[in-house]
């Protein structure tokens, strides 16, 4: 019999059982185990032949019974996947606790076909509701799941993904890459949902970015933007022309940023999406603002503010506040430049986002550091320092430790020492770790 004609038979085998209320136990005996029925149903190829016939007929049925059966539960999974369907619907409205109330009313064992849908549903749930710990065990089982029950629709892919997010959400940058190449590593090209490769792509280049990778993170970029055309979801293509701009900007390719950020601005425009217009205009202002061209650079970054009230999330409004401290601070501007940082800094902790919280301390600590006030810029370092340790920005560590080694360079001999010799260690760990990267992508 062929594998696919067992699997067929065994779903059939399983739904008369259950439905007589029967244990893998009350039908085997001395010509059939047990294991053996639970591998005809899970529909093990391996599985001889003769013993699925046995079976079938020690269950009263005739072979020619088996196809109106599965016509049955055809019908069933249609129902169910339809039910699935809203529920994520749900999910993407808001209504957690409503897409939870029918997703535990769903019963079904675990080799269902669907089962590690729902897990995956789940957990989209659960991470909506910031409940991170279940959300990643929910993830975890429809990984688990996929693998066993001939995954068909990425869901292990997009589970990897959802991981991702559930990781950089917690401010886990380096683990979110992590899971992030995994579901790369797990998409099938054949497979359903073809949109999570590039959600997947995007969040990498994105994480590489929040990591201050700059030139993996355009090549990821590069690797995505060959495909573009083949990207339906107009959300995935915005957020990938943000990245763009913005590593770019990193880069010091400042043309280019504009370029794309116009370019993601007037596709953003069209599609009405408030955020990444929000983040064009932030760009846009970050690159006049390195180019000493005040004006235009405050001209954007009050467009970007005019939409406050049109964001998804106002965490987002963190980098804006940041670089207008910024351009205030190289104007001299300074009560204009403190108002802004402190700003950026209880709008980072307000929202738990300690990449964009390192940062705005960075920033505030330069804005004394400028004045000449040291001894006020070192605690906001060592705030940011300690972020950065805890959190594993190495990129962020060398940058703060220089900063505290100037502060201390005239008055404390022993602290700008030892400034110099940690950031030495960190520089050392990280060009280790690259040249690491580098001999795996050989």
């Amino acid at each position: 019999m062929e594998p696919s004609k067992i699997k067929d038979v065994g779903e059939a085998i399983r739904r008369v059982r259950k439905s007589r209320g029967l244990r893998l136990e009350d039908l085997a005996d001395e010509g059939i185990s047990p294991a053996t029925i639970s591998n005809i149903e899970r529909g093990i190829a391996h599985v001889n032949s003769s013993k699925v016939y046995y079976l079938v007929q020690k269950l009263g049925l005739n072979m020619s019974e088996i196809p109106s059966i599965l016509m049955e539960q055809e019908e069933e999974l249609k129902d169910l996947k339809l039910t699935l369907d809203s529920i994520e619907a749900i999910i993407s409205m808001g209504k957690y606790d409503e897409a939870m109330t029918k997703l535990e009313e769903i019963k079904i064992e675990d080799h269902h076909p669907y089962s590690a849908i729902l897990h995956y549903i789940k957990g989209k749930c659960y991470a909506g509701m910031k409940k991170w710990n279940r959300a990643e065990r929910s993830f975890s089982m429809a990984i688990s799941l996929a693998n066993q029950n001939r995954d068909q629709e990425n869901i292990e892919a997009a589970s990897f993904a959802e991981l991702g997010l559930c990781c950089y959400r917690q401010n886990e940058i380096e683990k979110a890459l992590e899971f992030t190449e995994s579901g790369l590593d797990a998409f099938q090209e054949s497979g359903g949902r073809g949109y999570v490769k590039y959600v997947l792509l995007r969040n990498k280049a994105v994480y590489l970015e929040r990591l201050g990778r700059v030139n993996e993170g355009l090549r990821v970029i590069q690797e995505a933007w060959d495909q573009i055309d083949q990207i339906d979801e107009s959300a995935t293509v915005l957020n990938l022309y943000s990245a763009r701009a913005e590593l770019l900007r990193m880069a010091g390719q400042n043309e280019e940023a504009i370029k794309y950020a116009q370019e993601g601005l007037e596709l953003s425009r069209r599609n009405k999406n408030y955020q990444c217009m929000f983040d064009m205009w932030t760009i846009m202002g970050s690159v006049y603002t390195s180019e000493v061209q005040w004006e235009k650079a405050e001209r954007c970054f009050y467009t970007a503010l005019a939409s406050q009230g049109l964001l998804e999330s106002e965490k987002a409004l963190t980098d804006t506040y940041v670089w207008l401290g910024i351009l205030y601070t190289e104007q001299k501007k300074w009560a204009k430049a403190k108002t802004y940082l402190e700003k950026a800094v209880t709008n980072a902790e307000a929202h738990n986002d300690a990449p964009k919280l390192t940062y705005a301390l960075r920033i505030m600590g330069d804005y004394f550091k400028q004045q000449g006030k040291k001894d006020e810029a070192i605690p906001y370092y060592q705030k940011a320092l300690k972020l950065a340790r805890s959190y594993g920005y190495k990129k962020n560590q060398s940058q703060i430790l220089f900063r505290l080694s100037q502060c201390y360079q005239e008055t404390d001999r022993q602290e700008f020492e030892k400034c110099l010799l940690n950031m030495y260690e960190v520089q050392l760990e990280t060009k280790n770790r690259e040249a690491d990267i580098f001999e795996e992508a050989e």
